[in-house]
């Protein structure tokens, strides 16, 4: 005779999936959420709060938005704001700087500049976040290349978080065609306006 399997219903009140967080010990920058309890007790973890796990399943935020503050002595995730950010690589991918007529993107954090009739190039950071501290690392690198192509570079342009924050980057480029900028991001939004 068979035996017939019943699955009752996982997420009942007193049997609930928790999740929890691996932090880095160093800087409390959050790399991965999990649910069920960690068998890996050489990372440090933390308890995802439910409201948490909701922002980044709806996603209106994502495990980059969040932090440990380490320095307490009960950690807890915790949403970065301007006093608490602390700049890390958001990924090693290289991005494409889309173009602000192209974006959705109301109020950047980076808004790049190209005029073609003085033929300069100018960085900008968004007002909101230019007096932050910006612990971390500071290096920004920009790579002019050939139209949606990352490997004709044409000029490699850097600078800090630092000298932007204190003044716009301008720089001399005469590029006659069309053209992309690649970077590394630091910061979610960047944009560039082609005049």
């Amino acid at each position: 005779m068979e035996q017939e399997l019943i699955f009752e219903d996982l997420y009942t009140d007193n049997n609930k999936i928790e999740f929890y967080a691996f932090y880095n010990q160093t800087d409390g920058s959050v790399f991965e959420i999990f649910p069920g309890f960690p068998t890996n007790t050489d990372k440090k973890f933390v308890k995802v709060d439910a409201e948490i796990l909701d922002s980044i399943e709806s996603g209106h935020s994502n495990i980059f938005s969040y932090y440990v503050d380490i320095k307490t002595q009960d950690p807890q995730l915790q949403k970065k704001t301007n006093s608490n950010f602390v700049l890390t690589k958001i990924d090693d991918v290289l991005h494409r700087v889309i173009e602000k007529k192209w974006s959705k993107i109301k109020n950047s954090d980076v808004q790049i500049k190209y005029s073609k009739k003085n033929e300069v190039l100018e960085f900008k950071i968004n007002p909101s976040i230019k007096n932050i501290q910006w612990p971390g690392e500071q290096e920004m690198i920009f790579l002019i290349t050939g139209y949606n192509d990352p490997n004709s570079v044409k000029q490699l342009i850097r600078f800090t978080v630092d000298e932007l924050a204190s003044f716009p980057q301008i720089h001399k480029i005469k590029l006659r065609s069309k053209f992309s900028i690649f970077t590394r991001r630091l910061f979610t939004n960047y944009t560039l306006e082609i005049k």
